[in-house]
Order: C-alpha cells, then sequence, then structure tokens
C-alpha cells in the first residue's frame, strides 16, 4: 500500500503508467475505485488515483475540517509531494468542485484541469442532507445511489457503486455534502487560465448537463463533451467514451 503525508494526513494513493501526469481525485462518498476504468490509459500516461481523507484507504483529516478548501489544499500538496512535473488534474463531482479550486488558487502545479460532472456552484437538497445525517444506509442506498445512473446503465455497476458508497462513513459523507452546498466560484471562473475539459453526462440528475453548460461558458479555453447514455458517473457508465476524449485532451496539451 503507498502512502504520502500531505500536511500530517496519511493519504493512500495507486500509480500505475508513465508519461504525462493525470491525478484523479474521486466525488463525496466515493474512493479511488470509481476510476478503474481508467487504469488502461496507463498504457499513454501515468496515472495516479488518490483516496481523500477519510475515504477509501486513507486516514482521517488530522487538521482542519473536511471543507472543499481544506481538500484542495491536500489535494495541492499531494500533487507537489507525488509530481515532479505539471499534472493535469481530474475530478469526478465533489472532486470536480476541488479541481475548480485548485484551478483557481493552487495552479502553479497544475498543466489542465478536466471537470467530470460537476459545477461552479453545488447546492444539495435539504432532503439529501438531513438523511445522510440521521438515515444514512438509507439515504445512500435509496436516494442517492438511484440518482447517479442514466437509464441504460447496466446492473452491475449500480450495484458497485452503491456497495463502494456504503464504505463510507456516515460522518464522512454527511460533510462531503455540506462541504458541496457550501462551494461556490461563480465569480471566479474568469480567473482560470489553464487549458479545461468538461464532462458531463446527458442524463445526470446531480449535476445537469447546464451546470457544465455555464462554465464552458465562463471559464476561457475551455471545451465540454457531453457523453450520451450516461449521467452522473460517465467514467463509470460509459469508460470507452470518456477514455477517448480524456486521452485526446491530454494529448492535445503541450509537453
Amino acid at each position: 500500500m503507498t502512502q504520502v503525508s500531505v500536511l500530517g494526513t496519511p493519504i493512500h494513493y495507486e500509480e500505475v503508467g508513465e508519461g504525462k501526469s493525470i491525478v484523479f481525485v474521486h466525488g463525496a462518498c466515493e474512493n479511488l475505485q470509481f476510476w478503474n476504468h481508467q487504469r488502461s490509459l496507463a498504457e499513454r500516461f501515468r496515472l495516479v488515483f488518490l483516496d481523500l481523507p477519510g475515504h477509501g484507504r486513507s486516514k482521517p483529516i488530522q487538521s482542519g475540517d473536511l471543507s472543499i478548501h481544506n481538500y484542495a489544499r491536500i489535494v495541492s500538496e499531494f500533487i507537489a509531494s507525488t509530481c515532479r512535473e505539471k499534472a493535469v488534474l481530474v475530478g469526478h463531482s465533489m472532486g470536480g468542485a476541488i479541481s475548480l479550486l485548485n484551478a483557481i488558487e493552487y495552479r502553479d502545479n497544475l498543466k489542465a484541469v478536466v471537470l467530470v460532472a460537476t459545477g461552479a456552484k453545488l447546492g444539495v437538497l435539504p432532503s439529501i442532507r438531513e438523511g445522510l445525517r440521521t438515515r444514512f444506509d438509507e439515504t445512500v442506498r435509496s436516494v442517492i445511489a438511484p440518482r447517479q445512473f442514466a437509464s441504460s446503465t447496466n446492473l452491475e455497476i449500480i450495484r458497485f457503486v452503491t456497495n463502494e458508497m456504503m464504505k463510507c462513513k456516515g460522518v464522512v459523507a454527511s460533510s462531503d455534502y455540506e462541504a458541496c452546498n457550501g462551494f461556490d466560484v461563480r465569480q471566479k471562473l474568469a480567473t482560470i487560465n489553464l487549458p479545461t475539459l468538461i464532462m458531463v453526462g446527458e442524463e445526470d440528475k446531480m449535476t445537469p448537463v447546464p451546470w457544465s453548460v455555464y462554465m464552458k461558458e465562463n471559464i476561457p479555453n475551455s471545451r465540454i463533451v457531453i457523453l450520451k447514455s450516461s449521467s452522473h458517473i460517465p467514467m463509470l457508465e460509459r469508460p470507452a467514451d470518456f477514455n477517448r476524449s480524456l486521452s485526446e485532451f491530454v494529448t492535445s496539451l503541450p509537453l
């Protein structure tokens, strides 16, 4: 098991491949296994997958609260510790918010950012926030997980996502969604000067397509890819299309 200490917190990560570095950050209530279908990209790139503090195999955060700002600072320090050169940062949902904040405040060690199923503002329904605080298992299984998928998503993916989300501790999941609910960088999008790829599933119910379109319209040097037959987890639902778009984007970046 590979770990690195970041701001006093042991962070678990996995690394495969060689070439341009791509760092993957998962979303709320998730872990690095949500990027399993991207491992095939190791034939062309160096891939680094991390578990955020309190998720997967990483220890809980040692100082500060579970906020997007704290996560962003940890991810920035993690990249500085594990990547010799500037990296492409890929973030899903809450991980996308973390990536956005890195692009705004910690851009020096970044080559580009990829924002997957996310938004510049992440409002969360009060019923979901309350459910996570008081009825974690029920809320994940009956409210959050079913909203993740497109109508055509196969049962194997649904079971995998649900089971992995259930491994997250309730207090961490609740803190994640509270952090998302307070996130808003709409007024800072124009300051992003990195190449930016925005990816979203056409059936996304959690972070709808208009949220991605808004980012495309307000982030200079950005492009958008809307993936068909997918919802909030396009990297698992449509991995071939997702990987193709990601690979083309990273390959287009200057050395």
